[in-house]
């Protein structure tokens, strides 16, 4: 069932590991983004497709992706969470043109990140409806006290090789978070957290923010896969630890 946007719950968070749906967009600038994002495809949002195109790190290369990772309504959360020092160090567009068939396995993001200390919060946002049908977020509140195990699926309908042993997973507890255009999930890197197939006639689209503090080092010799997609933005306070300078972000200019 899709609800009304509450204000931001530091307790909730701390207690079952998410908290929202929070509106952090309004309603005009979701649409303007939305809008935004089927330009960078491409294609018309009243024929959305496949892809096919890389859907990570849109901040490093589009000055209206950088804006909206850094929206004040969206970061304001994110500093309850982490404190007056704030690093972007991610965004990713999880799109789900109408009828694809890949779900996201149950997992636990920081299972897949090499970061000393493991510190991390997600902001997870919708620019369009996010509904049962399309594929929406979901998450299993208070998996996020513990490291859990993660196996090879072996299943070809997941988007992802690794996630939680089916053991771990208790279903009945497991909460669909439906949300209108502009509104926002956070959640920390242990919560376990997925989504179903796109089986509806609609998009999902959406993406996940990634913020960390100045004092977490960016292990990279361990990180796989693209590593340019890594880079840090302070978008708060200070860095007076310096550890991941050679990874510094640069602004797009458009």
């Amino acid at each position: 069932m899709i609800t009304q946007g509450a204000p931001f719950s530091i307790e909730q968070f701390r207690q079952d590991g998410f908290s929202g749906p929070v509106q952090g967009l309004t309603l005009a600038e979701a649409d303007k983004y939305y809008r935004l994002f089927f330009e960078a495809l491409g294609m018309s949002p009243f024929e959305p497709g496949a892809a096919g195109v890389n859907m990570s790190a849109w901040h490093q290369r589009h000055r209206w992706a950088y804006e909206l990772a850094t929206h004040p309504a969206i970061v304001d959360p994110i500093a309850q969470i982490l404190g007056d020092d704030v690093v972007l160090w991610a965004m990713h567009f999880w799109y789900k043109e109408p009828g694809n068939p890949k779900f996201i396995p149950w997992h636990q993001d920081i299972n897949y990140w090499p970061m000393e200390p493991a510190i991390n919060a997600t902001a997870w946002v919708t620019l369009g409806y996010s509904v049962t049908e399309n594929g929406c977020l979901r998450i299993i509140p208070g998996t996020h006290r513990s490291r859990t195990e993660h196996v090879q699926l072996g299943d070809a309908g997941s988007a992802f090789e690794q996630g939680i042993d089916a053991r771990y997973i208790d279903e009945t507890k497991a909460i669909d978070v439906e949300m209108t255009p502009g509104q926002v999930v956070y959640f920390n890197e242990a919560t376990f957290h997925g989504s179903k197939a796109n089986t509806s006639a609609i998009p999902r689209v959406a993406f996940s923010l990634r913020y960390t503090t100045p004092e977490v080092k960016f292990q990279m010799d361990d990180w796989g896969g693209d590593k340019s997609r890594i880079r840090t933005y302070l978008v708060r306070g200070v860095d007076k630890f310096r550890r991941n300078d050679e990874i510094a972000g640069t602004i797009p200019a458009e």
